[in-house]
């Protein structure tokens, strides 16, 4: 591997299942991090090289992303499970890759068993992770046992394996992590492309609203569903696109159940995932974005809609009212409260 530019900080990003294909990549923490490559891209203030490890590939890949930024895809390893592949596996493949790179610093951009891979370097060079999701809130919410146990999994790893140095993405993922000695915090939100911001403002009202992000009980679009049949009721129709894919294969069949039941048929399109290059396009035929989870950090969905002048009605949960004034930027709604989305 060539590591031009040796005078500079060498930063080794680390972050699980990014797609090859980059201009495929449809939104969350993959999102996110493409955002960050791209300013460093033009900054050219360090050497970066990413590392993906990926359940996908079975050999080794290698992207120039940039002059200073490189992407290797490393293969997850032979397990059918990805924490047995984190513990057995990466870590090893990793550690070689340190000591080719000679990182000045690992950032981490998930936690959970992922971290079990810091055994490869965590007692000779600066961690630091970004934490994107809280699990132990997340845990609170969940409702399938399988679910349960992967979140608790990953919410018990990370308590332990979390490096002392920390960036959160909100106060309110902050104020989860207060009872917790950490030697360096600071909260960065996450950044959106200017591209948001370029998309004309729309002249006039068609009541056509976008989801963006994984359709699944989390997410609870079930909510945004039943706000659309009430509103048919009263003789106001309003349209709406999700871009995202399901979760589950149960959750798909609630949502299509009550689509047919109710008949909502030609009031939703669902596109499946997005590119996130495609999204702007999304929300520039839109009129707002629409979020109703049951638990968020800080969503870059309403950061990307107020870029593009779309307001977004969102749930009042987690670091949304950071985001939003109710009334002035967007709109705050109660969890599960159909009368104050109509309102």
């Amino acid at each position: 591997m060539n590591n031009s530019g040796a005078n500079k900080l060498k930063v080794m990003i680390v972050v699980p299942n990014m797609s090859t294909k980059i201009e495929t990549i449809t939104g969350g923490v993959h999102s996110a991090v493409l955002n960050l490559l791209r300013g460093f891209a033009e900054t050219r203030s360090a050497n970066i090289l990413l590392v993906s490890i990926s359940e996908a590939i079975k050999d080794p890949v290698e992207i120039q992303f940039a002059e200073n930024i490189r992407i290797y895809y490393l293969p997850e390893g032979p397990f059918p499970s990805s924490s047995l592949n984190y513990f057995f596996v990466s870590t090893g493949r990793l550690k070689k890759l340190i000591r080719e790179f000679g990182p000045d610093l690992v950032h981490y951009q998930i936690g959970g068993t992922l971290l079990f891979t810091r055994w490869a370097s965590m007692s000779s060079i600066p961690h630091l992770i970004t934490i994107h999701g809280i699990p132990w809130a997340e845990l609170k919410i969940a409702k399938h046992w399988k679910q349960r146990l992967t979140i608790y999994l990953n919410a018990v790893i990370g308590d332990w394996l979390y490096p002392d140095n920390i960036i959160q993405i909100s106060a309110y993922s902050r104020e989860q992590f207060k009872n917790r000695k950490i030697d360096q915090l600071c909260i960065i939100p996450n950044a959106i492309p200017p591209r948001y911001a370029d998309i004309p403002l729309k002249e006039e009202m068609q009541n056509h609203l976008v989801f963006v992000g994984v359709i699944n009980d989390l997410k609870n679009q079930l909510f945004i569903l039943k706000v659309l049949q009430e509103l048919k009721l009263e003789g106001l129709r309003f349209t709406i696109e999700f871009c995202g894919g399901f979760g589950t294969a149960e959750y798909q069949q609630l949502v299509e159940d009550y689509i047919n039941t109710h008949q909502l048929q030609d009031q939703v399109r669902f596109n499946g995932w997005v590119a996130y290059s495609e999204l702007p396009a999304v929300l520039e035929r839109s009129d707002m974005l629409v979020l109703s989870s049951r638990q968020e950090a800080l969503p870059m969905s309403i950061a990307e809609a107020m870029a593009a002048g779309r307001p977004a009605l969102a749930t009042r949960v987690g670091g949304i009212p950071e985001m939003i004034t109710d009334g002035e930027n967007g709109f705050l709604i109660e969890l599960e409260s159909t009368a104050s989305a109509k309102a």
